[in-house]
């Protein structure tokens, strides 16, 4: 009677095994699936900052080096050069590299991944009573007497997507931007070494 017992109970079958991994080989994918999206997320958040926060470090370099201009030597839509109250003896020369993505100012790279820039100048001197559109311009020609700086800017961040970028391709690696528009610097002490 006792080996009838243990004769019915003789283990897992292979179709109950077979069942068995194949249910938790599906689970361990759900799970690695989104721990790669937890991994990803996190590294887009961790871009997001890096970016803000050279952003927030560009953009005031550029107000401080704007509002203490003295004396406007020539400028274009990605350069400008000026003479400077903290600058006196050689002229401040910031200009946009667009073929490699980078800012200059004075020859020093500040910052190798900008997607955009783009300077405009304000020659109206009635300042601030009635600005419109048309009133800011592109470049600025000596003889002009212009009140303000505005200029827009773009951050590119290029996701970390291993399994998307391609080497080989370039183009198919996804990349977008983060702009700021619109920020404009009044010089205070412009003609102040006239």
């Amino acid at each position: 009677m006792k080996n009838s017992i243990y004769q019915s109970n003789k283990g897992f079958t292979l179709l109950e095994i077979t069942a068995t991994l194949m249910i938790i080989a599906c689970i361990s994918g759900l799970a690695g699936f989104s721990i790669v999206n937890y991994i990803d997320a996190f590294t887009l958040h961790k871009q997001h900052t890096e970016i803000a926060q050279e952003a927030r470090l560009i953009i005031s370099r550029l107000m401080n080096e704007f509002v203490h201009i003295t004396e406007m030597r020539e400028a274009s839509e990605t350069t400008i050069r000026f003479c400077s109250r903290f600058n006196n003896l050689e002229d401040t020369n910031i200009e946009y590299d667009k073929d490699n993505s980078n800012l200059k100012i004075n020859g020093e790279i500040i910052s190798d991944n900008i997607s955009d820039f783009k300077l405009k100048y304000l020659t109206s001197v009635d300042a601030f009573e009635n600005v419109n559109n048309n009133m800011w311009h592109n470049s600025w020609a000596s003889g002009q007497q212009f009140t303000a700086i505005k200029f827009d800017i773009s951050f590119e961040i290029n996701p970390l997507l291993v399994l998307i970028n391609d080497p080989d391709d370039p183009k198919k690696t996804p990349s977008y931007s983060i702009t700021f528009t619109n920020i404009t610097a009044v010089p205070r002490t412009l003609g102040a070494l006239e």
